[in-house]
């Protein structure tokens, strides 16, 4: 069984391929680099990829998921990643699996040994348990949001510049209208958003991650 291992950390990588290897596996390392991923599935054709979404300088292994996906290919996630928003995505890209990076050695061998056989029911739980909390924390999201999809296309513009520390008078030079102008577009922001000061309606769009191209 071939196993192509996509980890930026060196010491890492080498360990899963001599325990791997020891196992009896066909195991090749990839540094991270998409360019090098790429050519290394191209040339070695694995039967596994365990994939690490922390690639440091070559970005989340979210972004190279979507291409490792084949019929009878098994992708299998092993990150020390914990946000259930960022692992349910990782299944909504096709792995077939999640594995937390701190996962003992002799039970990751047979997860990945289970995995090809049809899964395991330890695999199963865990993405129910992931997709069930990241429906949660999405649905937590959109009522976040949700107010702020009232506002107008220019009071998002002005709660961005406020969000950019801007005052009211800077942000009437910049827009070529007057103070009082921007202080009703103020008021409307408030009043729609249920809070009584620009601070708080500031604060309420950063806790929400709320960014004026949301209203774009």
């Amino acid at each position: 069984m071939k196993v192509l291992i996509i980890e930026d950390h060196r010491l890492v990588a080498e360990g899963l391929s001599l325990g791997l290897g020891a196992e009896g596996f066909d195991v090749r390392t990839s540094p991270g680099d998409f360019a090098i991923a790429r050519a290394d599935l191209d040339e070695f054709q694995p039967d596994i990829v365990l994939l690490d979404l922390g690639l440091g300088a070559h970005g989340t292994g979210l972004d190279l998921l979507p291409e490792l996906i084949i019929p009878g290919r098994y992708v299998v996630v092993l990150t020390g990643e914990t946000d259930p928003v960022v692992l349910g995505r990782s299944f909504d890209l096709g792995a077939t699996a999640v594995l937390d990076k701190a996962i003992p050695f002799p039970d990751l061998v047979a997860e990945l040994r289970e995995v090809v056989q049809g899964g395991t029911a330890v695999a199963e739980r865990k993405r129910r348990e992931i997709q069930r909390e990241k429906r949660k924390l999405d649905a937590e999201r959109d009522a976040q949001l949700r107010p702020f999809a009232e506002l107008s296309p220019r009071e998002a513009e002005v709660l961005g510049m406020l969000i950019d520390g801007r005052q009211a008078a800077e942000i009437a030079e910049a827009s070529y209208v007057s103070l009082a102008t921007v202080r009703t577009q103020i008021r409307a922001i408030l009043t729609k958003l249920g809070v009584s000061s620009q601070l708080a309606a500031v604060s309420m769009a950063v806790k929400a991650g709320w960014t004026a191209e949301h209203a774009q």
